[in-house]
C-alpha cells in the first residue's frame, strides 16, 4: 500500500538508448513497441549539445551545468592544477529523491550514474552496480542490503570501458557481457521492488550506453562489430522492461527516459591536443619561430600513442581505477610547462573542450583574467579552428566555437570548459591543415564506433500519461519536477 494518495511510479532510465534506433527496430523490441503504442511519447531537449557529461546531474539536481558544475567523471582542478575525478566533497550535488524521501515519499533508487554515496534515510539508495558511467565504487546507503544483494547477483558483468581499438572478439566479449548485464539488472530491479516498500522507483539500465559506444553499426564491411550487436543489447533491455512490467501492480505508472541518444562517432576530439599546442605556439613566440610540425614531449602520451591497444586494455582492465585516472590525467596534460601555457586541451567524448589557463583561477596561471592578452589568445584560439580543414577537400573541420559559461551561467560555471568546440557532422578526419596551423595528423582510437545523439525521451504508459496531463515535458530539466509533482511536491 503506498503511503500517499497517488499511485506510484516506476521511473526507468534507459542511458543512452537512442530513439530513432528503437522506432527504427520497434517491431524487434516488442515491450518498447506496446508503450509507444499505447502511451505518450515526449522528445527532450538536453544540455549534451555542449557538455555530454552533464546529463544526469542536469536531470537529478534540476539544474543547469552552471549551477551543479559537473560534465565529466574527470574534470580540471584549477587549485591543483590536474585532472581529478569529481567528488562529492568538492562538487557535493543532492538528488530530487532525497527531498521527496524525507517529505514522506519512499523511495528506491538503483545506479543512478554520476551520483555519489549517500546515507538516505528512510528509502534506499544503491550506486554503481551496473552504471556505464561512475563516480566511484559501488555503494548502497544500507550495509546489509549492500551484502544481500553482491551475494545473490554478484558484481555486473559490463566491467570498465578501456578508450583503445578492440578486436573482433573482444567486442563479441563485451557483446555477450553487456546481453548478460541486462538481464540480470532486470532481475535485481525486481527483486528490488518486490523487496523495499516504495513509491518512487527509479532504477538505470546503463547497458545501452555502453553498448551505443562500442557496437554502434558501422556500414564499413570489414567492421570488426558483430552483426546486430547493439540490437541484442536493446533486445535484452527490451525483455528485462517486459519483466518488470509484468511483476509490477497494475496500478502502477510506468515511464521510461533516456538523456541522450546514440549515433555513428563524428567526434574529431583526437586533434583537441595537437590545435591548443600549435596555438599556444602561436601566441607565445612570433610565427617565424614556430614549426608547424613541433609537439611537446608528454612521456605518457607517448606511451598510449605506441603501446599496442591489445596490450594497453589488458594493463588497463588489471590496475585499479586510480591508477587508470593517473595515466588519462597525465596523457592529457602531462609535459605542459605552465608558464608557458595559455590554454590546454580537457579530457572530452564528443565535442572538443578547452580550459584558459587564467592568473586567480588556475594555481599556475599564465593570463590575466579579462585583460587585452585574454582576449587576443581567445580570438587567436577561435579564428584558428575555424580555419582548418579536412585533408583531402576544403570540408571545414569545426562547426562552432562556444562559451558554455554564458549558455549556463551560475554558480559553479567556473568549473567548465572555458570553450567548446562542436565539429562538422562527418566521420571522424586523419588529416587537418590550415595555412596558420599546418598540417596535423591524428587517428580516433577511442575504440568508440558510435557517439551521443543530443536528444532525449520521456515514455509514458497509459496510467503514468494521465497524471501527466498537459505538463510541458520538453527539456531534460523538466523531469525532476514532473516528478515531484507526482505527489504534489513542488
Amino acid at each position: 500500500m503506498s503511503s500517499t494518495s497517488n499511485p506510484r511510479l516506476a521511473l526507468i532510465g534507459l542511458d543512452a538508448c537512442d530513439l530513432e534506433l528503437v522506432l527504427a527496430h520497434r517491431a524487434r523490441l516488442p515491450h518498447l513497441d506496446a508503450l509507444l503504442g499505447a502511451g505518450a511519447l515526449h522528445r527532450l531537449e538536453t544540455p549534451s549539445r555542449l557538455l555530454t557529461g552533464s546529463v544526469w546531474p542536469t536531470f537529478y539536481t534540476g539544474t543547469t551545468p552552471g549551477e551543479h558544475g559537473i560534465y565529466h567523471h574527470l574534470q580540471w582542478d584549477a587549485a591543483e592544477m590536474r585532472l581529478r575525478r569529481v567528488t562529492g566533497d568538492w562538487l557535493p550535488c543532492v538528488p530530487f529523491w532525497h527531498e521527496l524521501a524525507r517529505s514522506g515519499v519512499r523511495v528506491c533508487v538503483l545506479d543512478v550514474p554520476m551520483t555519489f554515496p549517500s546515507h538516505l534515510e528512510p528509502g534506499v539508495e544503491v550506486i554503481n552496480w551496473g552504471s556505464h558511467d561512475q563516480l566511484g565504487p559501488f555503494h548502497a546507503n544500507r550495509p546489509e542490503l549492500a551484502r544481500e544483494l553482491r551475494g545473490r547477483f554478484g558484481r555486473h558483468p559490463m566491467g570498465a570501458e578501456i578508450p583503445v581499438d578492440k578486436t573482433r572478439a573482444q567486442l563479441e566479449a563485451i557483446r555477450r557481457r553487456l546481453v548478460a548485464g541486462a538481464r540480470r539488472k532486470g532481475e535485481l530491479i525486481r527483486w528490488l521492488a518486490a523487496q523495499v516498500p516504495w513509491d518512487l522507483l527509479l532504477a538505470v539500465f546503463g547497458e545501452c550506453h555502453r553498448g551505443g559506444h562500442l557496437l554502434y553499426p558501422e556500414v564499413a564491411a570489414d567492421s570488426a562489430i558483430p552483426a546486430e550487436a547493439l540490437l541484442d543489447v536493446y533486445r535484452a533491455v527490451d525483455d528485462a522492461i517486459g519483466s518488470l512490467r509484468s511483476a509490477l501492480d497494475p496500478s502502477v505508472a510506468i515511464a521510461l527516459f533516456a538523456l541522450h541518444g546514440m549515433r555513428e562517432n563524428t567526434s574529431q576530439e583526437h586533434f583537441m591536443p595537437a590545435i591548443a599546442e600549435r596555438v599556444n605556439a602561436r601566441f607565445e613566440r612570433p610565427p617565424a619561430e614556430v614549426s608547424p610540425g613541433e609537439q611537446p614531449a608528454g612521456l605518457v602520451r607517448r606511451l598510449r600513442r605506441s603501446v599496442p591497444a591489445r596490450l594497453q586494455n589488458a594493463i588497463a582492465q588489471a590496475v585499479p581505477v586510480r591508477v587508470r585516472d593517473w595515466v588519462v590525467a597525465r596523457a592529457t596534460t602531462g609535459g605542459l610547462d605552465w608558464s608557458r601555457t595559455p590554454g590546454f586541451a580537457l579530457l572530452a567524448d564528443d565535442n572538443g573542450y578547452l580550459r584558459f589557463n587564467l592568473a586567480g583561477r588556475e594555481a599556475a596561471g599564465r593570463l590575466a583574467p579579462g585583460s587585452a592578452e585574454q582576449e587576443r589568445y581567445a580570438r587567436l584560439l577561435e579564428a584558428s579552428l575555424r580555419e582548418l580543414r579536412v585533408v583531402p577537400g576544403e570540408r571545414p573541420l569545426v562547426r562552432d566555437v562556444l562559451a558554455p559559461a554564458e549558455v549556463f551561467p551560475g554558480a559553479r560555471a567556473r568549473h567548465l570548459p572555458d570553450r567548446v568546440v562542436s565539429w562538422a557532422d562527418a566521420e571522424p578526419a586523419r588529416q587537418v591543415q590550415s595555412e596558420r596551423l599546418g598540417s596535423i595528423s591524428a587517428r580516433l582510437d577511442t575504440g568508440r564506433a558510435g557517439n551521443h545523439r543530443h536528444q532525449g525521451f520521456l515514455l509514458l504508459d497509459a496510467a503514468a500519461a494521465r497524471r501527466a496531463g498537459a505538463t510541458p515535458l520538453r527539456h531534460v530539466l523538466d523531469l525532476a519536477p514532473w516528478v515531484r509533482g507526482h505527489w504534489g511536491r513542488s
